[in-house]
């Protein structure tokens, strides 16, 4: 049997195919509708979800967030702990800084102290009336004279119930001190740190008279003892000279050039120790090379290089210091030595010193290199004069703490002080008030503090 076909051609679909195609596509239709709705009400469903859950969070984030920015704002008006630290630290480095260290003020009170101590001398004296004043004339007793020069004299004096003391006196003109009176008061108020230095006590002055306040060297001068005994023992020069080497360098380190060294400027006390006196032609802050210009010093003291009238330095005062020892040891001068000047400035200048064949060779290899006549070859200045052979036998830390016993004890040469009237040349000015505060003498008067102490 043929079978039939009811495809039409070209007509177009048939009935069958048409109605298949819209039943598909109305499935079709029907799932994705149902997807859709079921999508739509997936993501509805979501959403209710999230808004419930954020509904429930919500006060407790909040919270939270409030509380982190109210510490926020904390720490944003005060610093993290370790920037309170630092700054707390700067503060007190701060204080600190402002004021000083204890040390430094217990230093600086010290200091203020011992300024008004030295400053309010005259003060405390004037305040004190069972205590004397240092500064005024009537308050010492003058005994006796103990010598003269052309401007000075020195008097033995006591001050109340201390011990005695030695007063020089010097002429002055309207009141005015001069340079070299001046000097010796500066001198004399720091040679308290030498053992082997003359010690000043005070020093004041009054219109017409300028006065210096000693200790009292009782043993006489060393010019005494040479003109008495014409050459001293061994063991004296050699005591004698190592005592003016330790007195000399004390000099010399304080920037201080004698310049009239002579056995006449040297003293003994009641001991026998040396005193090295009178500093009126002394120059003072001469260090190292630094020079002076000037003739000054005792003809037969005097080095080359003055006579010569050239600069010099602190090597005249070991020239000087030669001469003495020769003349401790000989009673004599190593150069031509008399009434002609002249031909001693030659002899000096030109001459080589003579030594007797009996003195001790290291004695004698010591005057030679103390009175080379170049100062930059002689000993003091060139070399150290404690390492020389003479002086092998020297105990140097116990002789300039004067420890060391001298081998000679001299008889006082001044009497007890005993009272009695003033000298006539004082007399007429005992009332007179000092002008140590008159500014054309400033920085002569003072008042040891050291013979402040002293207790009566």
């Amino acid at each position: 049997m043929e079978k039939k076909d009811f495809n039409c051609g070209d007509s177009g679909p048939g009935p069958y195919q048409e109605m298949k195609r819209n039943l598909e596509s109305e499935v079709e239709g029907t799932a994705r509708k149902k997807k859709r709705k079921k999508r739509h009400y997936e993501e509805k469903s979501k959403e209710k979800s999230e808004k419930a859950s954020s509904s429930e969070q919500l006060p407790e984030q909040h919270q939270k967030k409030q509380k982190r920015d109210r510490e926020d704002s904390k720490e944003d008006k005060r610093p993290p702990c370790d920037d309170q630290r630092k700054k707390k630290r700067e503060r007190e480095d701060s204080k600190e800084d402002k004021r000083p260290p204890c040390d430094d003020q217990k230093k600086r009170k010290r200091d203020r102290e011992d300024s008004k101590e030295d400053g309010n001398d005259q003060k405390r004296q004037r305040a004190d009336p069972t205590e004397p004043n240092p500064q005024i004339l009537t308050s010492y007793e003058f005994h006796s004279e103990l010598g003269q020069g052309g401007y000075s004299r020195v008097m033995l004096a006591t001050l109340g119930n201390r011990p005695p003391v030695a007063i020089k006196v010097i002429k002055i003109t309207s009141g005015c001190i001069s340079n070299s009176i001046l000097t010796e008061a500066n001198v004399l108020r720091i040679t308290s740190e030498c053992p082997y230095l003359c010690h000043g006590y005070a020093a004041f002055h009054t219109q017409r008279h300028a006065f210096l306040v000693m200790e009292l060297l009782s043993g006489g001068s060393l010019e005494d003892q040479i003109n008495t005994h014409g050459c001293l023992d061994m063991t004296r020069v050699l005591f004698y000279s190592a005592e003016l080497v330790c007195g000399l360098e004390s000099l010399h380190n304080m920037g201080i050039v004698h310049r009239d060294l002579k056995p006449a400027n040297i003293m003994l006390d009641e001991e026998g120790h040396i005193k090295i006196t009178d500093f009126g032609l002394a120059k003072i802050n001469i260090f190292g090379n630094k020079t002076i210009t000037g003739r000054a010093g005792t003809m037969g003291y005097i080095a080359p290089e003055i006579l010569n009238n050239r600069e010099y330095t602190a090597a005249v005062d070991w020239w000087a210091l030669g001469i003495i020892i020769f003349k401790m040891a000989t009673g004599e001068s190593p150069f031509l030595d008399g009434s002609d000047e002249e031909e001693h400035t030659d002899s000096v200048i030109y001459e080589e010193p003579v030594f007797p064949q009996w003195l001790d060779e290291d004695l004698v290899d010591l005057l030679k290199k103390l009175l080379k006549k170049k100062p930059q070859q002689r000993l003091g200045v060139c070399g150290t004069i404690k390492d020389h052979p003479f002086f092998s036998c020297i105990d140097w830390e116990e002789l300039e703490s004067q420890e060391a016993p001298p081998p000679f004890q001299p008889i006082p040469t001044t009497d007890k002080p005993r009272k009695g009237k003033a000298p006539s040349f004082l007399q007429p000015q005992r009332n007179d008030t000092t002008s140590g505060g008159s500014k054309k003498n400033s920085g002569f008067s003072f008042v040891s503090s050291t013979w402040q102490r002293i207790v009566p």
